[in-house]
């Protein structure tokens, strides 16, 4: 079983951009704060993950990965109680600085939260890698479903303040529990062999990650503006866009354990192929877009079944992508080096926030000028294009695997061993 301690330090790294995501928007407008700086201050979080996965692979050369989870825990319940005094600061522009302050320190913190449990996991798991990688995003998912909701109810039932005194109060929980439950675990390079180049202009190494961003800009994108549109087309707030979230994120939750088991047992590339034909189609009817509005109308239940079954399609879209990118690196060069394991999960990684990053900005740019339905649509067009790109990638995949002789290949076999060299010496 994977340690509690590290999958309650995931949900903390990840419930941290979430937690005000169902009512920071209307508090915002509340102050004549605009969506696209909400947008903006939502998305630091996941902006500073983007070059901390990178970061984070040097700090483990260097110090415990225990003392870093446990330091930078401290640290994030301590910003979190801070966040919660920004209600008493009147003046917006100093609100919106110190916002963005503590989101980016929140972010700084989470960030290391974030690759370290999972850099633990790998080491103390290397085999299983879908099976493991989709328990693991299931406790941060988990966490994602429930903060916003917590939070919502929180600020719409007694006080912004509360919204965030309550989740610092759980995070230092979670840092007291991980003193007992989590390991410190080795999870230093042996080689001193640079690969970066290698990887990072390696098209087809880079594009799963890229896809997984892509598919969690999709899963971002509505977060700040759903607020905001149910309260105006269904004349509910912040709480019903919690459950909506919830019931979004209950989705992943509940598909991830089952699809992480087959995608470790039958080949990876088909659930991005069968992703790719069902989430554009599903992104189409959240709206839902206009040329449907004849088949299907806005409602209440229309979005909660459309946001369950984009949350039940998501680990199709994102899980394969470690193991791809693994299995590329090994047909192009045979065995792994430790620092090219390392490079490749820390851009697997970075590929969670940077898609979340993209998804909330963009979403805030957009709602200045596009109704939801209409900006939801071009989305879904978006990701049309998007799988047209991934059918081409498989083809060149598989044309590249015919001019290989490797002894194993997930595109053309299933039930391959993907064991993951360990790293603790």
């Amino acid at each position: 079983e994977l340690s509690s301690g590290i999958n309650a330090e995931y949900g903390v790294s990840y419930g941290l951009f979430s937690l005000p995501g169902s009512f920071l928007p209307l508090y915002n407008l509340d102050r004549n704060i605009n969506l696209d700086v909400t947008s903006v201050i939502l998305g630091a979080v996941p902006f500073c993950y983007i070059f901390m996965c990178p970061l984070v692979a040097k700090l483990l050369d260097r110090f415990s990965s225990k003392m870093l989870l446990l330091l930078s825990t401290g640290l994030v319940s301590v910003i979190t109680l801070l966040f919660s005094t920004l209600g008493y600061v009147k003046h917006n522009g100093l609100y919106i600085a110190l916002s963005l302050i503590l989101r980016i320190c929140q972010g700084l913190f989470g960030g290391v939260i974030d690759v370290v449990a999972f850099a633990t996991t790998a080491r103390l798991f290397p085999n299983n890698i879908a099976l493991t990688t989709a328990i693991v995003e299931t406790s941060l998912n988990l966490a994602i479903a429930t903060s916003p909701f917590i939070g919502a109810v929180l600020y719409e039932k007694v006080s912004f303040l509360l919204a965030f005194v309550v989740p610092a109060a759980a995070i230092f929980l979670v840092f007291i529990a991980s003193i007992f439950t989590v390991k410190d675990v080795n999870c230093k390079r042996n080689d001193t062999q640079s690969c970066t180049r290698t990887v990072m202009t390696d098209f087809l190494i880079l594009f799963p990650a890229w896809h997984c961003a892509f598919s969690q800009l999709l899963l971002n994108f509505y977060i700040p503006i759903l607020a905001p549109y149910t309260e105006v087309e269904f004349g509910r707030g912040a709480v019903f866009a919690g459950i909506c979230l919830l019931v979004n994120t209950i989705g992943i939750i509940v598909t991830s354990p089952f699809l992480g088991q087959l995608m470790d047992m039958f080949n990876p590339y088909i659930f991005l192929v069968i992703s790719a034909f069902l989430l554009p189609i599903t992104y189409l009817f959240l709206g839902p877009s206009p040329f449907l509005t004849s088949f299907v109308s806005p409602s209440p239940t229309q979005l909660l079944v459309v946001l369950a079954l984009i949350g039940a399609e998501m680990p199709m879209a994102c899980y394969p992508s470690l193991i791809i990118m693994y299995d590329i690196y090994k047909t192009r060069f045979g065995k792994m080096s430790p620092s090219a394991q390392n490079l490749i999960t820390s851009l697997y990684c970075g590929s969670f926030p940077l898609g979340a990053f993209l998804g909330v900005v963009i979403a805030g740019i957009v709602s200045r000028y596009l109704t939801f339905a209409q900006s939801t649509m071009i989305m879904g067009w978006v990701a049309v294009l998007e799988s047209l790109i991934l059918f081409i990638y498989c083809f060149l995949v598989a044309r590249l695997k015919r001019y290989r002789s490797e002894e194993y290949s997930p595109i053309l076999a299933p039930n391959v061993d993907m064991e993951v060299t360990s790293h603790s010496g």
